[in-house]
């Protein structure tokens, strides 16, 4: 929750949620400590990407953040385990979809424009 509320204005305007399925990940892949780790190394990576450079307290942050990624790197045997959130995947997906918009939109205007 902690990595969804982080520097997300939507805490100001309503409920913020971390999605079922997220949920579920989380609880059916942390049965050992090197699960436990794994978690808080992923989330702490979402937080990372979230910190404002401008913040004041951006260098703090991303100094505990380290630690964190640290503790759970000399912890936790990180290469066994699934990501609980997986970013390359929703890039695809969206990188997938924009290219089947652009294609059908050249195909309309070229057949659009040819003579029956």
């Amino acid at each position: 929750t902690l990595a969804l509320c982080y520097n997300n204005v939507q805490v100001f305007r309503g409920v913020v949620k971390l999605r079922r399925g997220i949920v579920a990940k989380v609880f059916d892949r942390t049965k050992t400590m090197d699960d436990v780790y794994g978690a808080f190394y992923d989330f702490s990576c979402m937080i990372e990407k979230k910190v404002d450079k401008n913040d004041p307290n951006a260098m703090k942050t991303l100094k505990q953040l380290e630690s964190i990624k640290k503790i759970c790197r000399e912890n936790g045997d990180l290469h066994k385990r699934k990501l609980y959130v997986n970013d390359e995947t929703q890039s695809k997906a969206l990188f997938i979809a924009m290219l089947v918009v652009l294609i059908a939109i050249l195909l309309f205007a070229y057949l659009r424009d040819k003579p029956m």
